[in-house]
């Protein structure tokens, strides 16, 4: 009876690991497929009217930036944040090879986004709400166990 409750005990934790780590992937990979739909919501509604009235998005903060109108940073948000978010919440669900490592360039590649964004038209709310976003799929992917 005392081999059988030893032997029990690190197979039971083993078991409440992985399913901890898998609703942590889960958690992630939801998140990284909320941000990567709104990602190309967003990037289209801009592309579709580039005047941003679509997003009631100003046009004027565009002045002095290599934009003329929202069309390319657009396509941009579509591609780059949409499309990566939704490749690395797909990667994450199915729990393919360097998901963890996917996760973090996703995340990291939205904060500086959301940087070049600062930089280019000044701060906007969404801004920081995006690059608290990026934040915290770099950390959930960074603990996720290799």
């Amino acid at each position: 009876m005392t081999n059988t409750a030893i032997t029990e005990q690190p197979s039971a934790s083993r078991a409440a690991s992985r399913w901890r780590s898998r609703a942590v992937r889960r958690t992630l990979a939801a998140l990284e497929f909320l941000t990567g739909a709104a990602g190309v919501v967003g990037g289209v509604l801009l592309a579709a009217a580039p005047d941003g009235s679509l997003l009631q998005a100003d046009p004027g903060v565009l002045a002095g930036t290599p934009f003329g109108d929202w069309r390319v940073p657009g396509v941009l948000l579509a591609v780059l944040v949409g499309g990566g978010f939704l490749v690395a919440g797909w990667w994450q669900w199915r729990d393919y090879r360097y998901a963890r490592e996917l996760s973090l360039l996703a995340g990291a590649g939205l904060i500086g986004f959301e940087l070049a964004e600062l930089a280019w038209i000044g701060f906007q709310p969404l801004e920081a709400v995006f690059a608290l976003v990026g934040l915290v799929v770099v950390g959930i992917a960074w603990r996720q166990r290799t």
